[in-house]
């Protein structure tokens, strides 16, 4: 009764593996779905570059794969938008701000002034 579902890897699951696998040996099934599923983020991001608003899950793939998109503006809006509409509790979401400190509505890059709004 084992606990792996080879047939069933969900998008989750595949980043919760990748993201413990700290040694770098990701099962090659984890990183096939986690590059289909970036694939499709992005895709979305660039049909609506100016308007997308990423899910949280989209975004835990996203901050996963950030340094792909390090010096794409488009990418830093869409990461800022996701902070201007993310209502929830920070500790849910992986990849928290590590580019972004604060959820500065053009500011991916914020200073860290506490309030936003």
């Amino acid at each position: 009764m084992g606990g792996h579902a080879s047939n069933q890897l969900t998008v989750a699951n595949a980043l919760e593996i990748a993201k413990t696998s700290q040694n770098g040996q990701i099962p090659p099934a984890v990183t096939q779905t986690l590059e289909r599923n970036i694939g499709d983020i992005w895709r979305r991001i660039q049909a609506q570059p100016s308007t997308y608003v990423m899910t949280q899950e989209e975004f835990a793939v996203f901050s996963y794969y950030r340094s792909r998109y390090d010096n794409n503006a488009v990418a830093q809006q869409a990461v800022a938008r996701f902070w201007n509409h993310y209502q929830g509790e920070s500790s849910r979401v992986d990849g928290a701000r590590s580019s972004s400190s604060t959820p500065g509505p053009a500011s991916p890059r914020g200073q860290g002034s506490s309030g936003g709004r």
